[in-house]
């Protein structure tokens, strides 16, 4: 037999070893070679000595796997390649102090990112605002108990003072009146709760960056130039706050305790409802970037604080308020579960079950053939049903046998 030459191009038998191949391997990527060549490259790599190069393959095997297996035998303490924290790792451990009861403000999780600097407060009224701040938002029962005694004592001096009127006096005089009614290194008082009155050192720590709860937060400074936005605020409350993260700062209060807690200062947005934010049919949240918050309270607690990010929306032509729509930002390495739970509720399974008495129960002998008429829909002794047509479609057929 002879064969012509162009019987032994390959194109002609593509159609019938393409398919066969496909057969046999199943899925295209069942037959990549990537993987494989990737892998001899890494292999590659651990030829140390050319002149053997497979057994120096083995040894810097054996060595990696070594070191592999061993390294989940050392203490939790001893960082490894495997344990090797993420970019957004908060540190994991909460401050603890000598003493018990100190505020759950002065032990958050929480690190500091990038390059810290030690400045002093931009103002004073800086460190009035945040030291008040910390006072009213520290949960302990002696610190309330001060706070309820400064407003009823306001409330007696003024009667029928309004609500915003106290809120006022309690940032512009707690300290100084909190001071005077508590007297220094008295035994009453756990040494946190002095030191803590005394108020914060002047200078504080700052820094570009800030990892807590799988977030990361930074400066607007230090992110408005970055692709990503890592600056937005969000404060939860009976109010939504929305804002631009400007400083991080670690306050920390003289003693020999140190206590130390993170604040963030921000610019508010105005929080005024269809002035500041609005709410579209969707549940979209959008600010008007053009207003500001007009009360002086720019602190909050790094733990308060949630990630959010203000995206523009096109221009519009009709108007010229800038308004930029709220995308809330779900944290790294974190679940958030449901405010329900997914299973059924457990009212469900208290309800009562029927009680059956014997003379409901109808017994059936199957050796017995007699039957008993039993009423149903269609016989006299039916209950009325209003959902039952057939009374109605059998009048009516009567009605069309007498008509015809």
């Amino acid at each position: 037999m002879i064969f012509p030459p162009l019987f032994f191009d390959v194109m002609e038998h593509l159609a019938v070893h393409l398919p066969y191949e496909a057969l046999l391997r199943g899925p295209v990527h069942y037959g990549w070679m990537y993987q494989y060549e990737r892998a001899m490259k890494y292999l590659k790599g651990k030829a140390k000595n050319l002149a053997m190069v497979e057994g120096s393959i083995i040894a810097g095997s054996l060595t990696e796997e070594t070191s592999h297996f061993t390294s989940y035998y050392f203490a939790p303490n001893v960082r490894t390649r495997q344990r090797a924290p993420k970019r957004y790792d908060d540190g994991g451990v909460a401050p603890t102090y000598a003493v018990a009861g100190v505020p759950d403000i002065f032990s958050q999780i929480g690190r500091m990112g990038g390059k810290t600097k030690e400045v002093w407060w931009s103002s004073d009224e800086d460190a009035h605002s945040a030291h008040t701040y910390i006072l009213l938002n520290c949960e302990d029962p002696f610190m309330r108990y001060f706070e309820s005694l400064f407003v009823s004592q306001v409330q007696e001096a003024i009667p029928g003072i309004s609500t915003s009127e106290v809120d006022k006096r309690k940032d512009r005089h707690f300290i100084k009146w909190l001071k005077s009614q508590v007297e220094y290194e008295d035994p009453d008082y756990p040494i946190w709760f002095h030191e803590l009155v005394q108020g914060p050192l002047a200078k504080v720590t700052t820094s570009p960056m800030y990892f807590s709860r799988g977030f990361t937060f930074h400066t607007y400074e230090y992110g408005k130039h970055r692709a990503t936005s890592n600056y937005g605020i969000c404060v939860k409350g009976e109010t939504d706050f929305y804002g631009i993260l400007q400083e991080i700062i670690e306050v920390e209060f003289p003693g020999l305790l140190k206590l130390k807690c993170v604040i963030f200062k921000c610019d508010w947005f105005d929080p005024v409802v269809n002035r500041g934010v609005r709410f579209n049919k969707f549940g979209v949240v959008a600010v008007n970037g053009g207003r500001r918050y007009n009360k002086f309270e720019p602190f909050i607690l790094a733990s308060q604080a949630d990630q959010v990010s203000f995206l523009p929306y096109p221009r519009l032509r009709e108007s010229g308020i800038s308004w930029l729509a709220v995308i809330k930002v779900t944290p790294r390495g974190r679940i958030i579960g449901g405010e329900e739970p997914p299973l059924q509720e457990e009212h469900i399974n208290e309800v009562e079950e029927p009680e059956q008495q014997m003379e409901d129960i109808l017994l059936i002998d199957p050796h017995n053939h007699e039957y008993e008429d039993l009423p149903d829909d269609t016989t006299d002794d039916a209950v009325e049903d209003e959902f039952n047509e057939s009374d109605d479609v059998s009048s009516v057929e009567e009605n069309d046998d007498v008509s015809e």
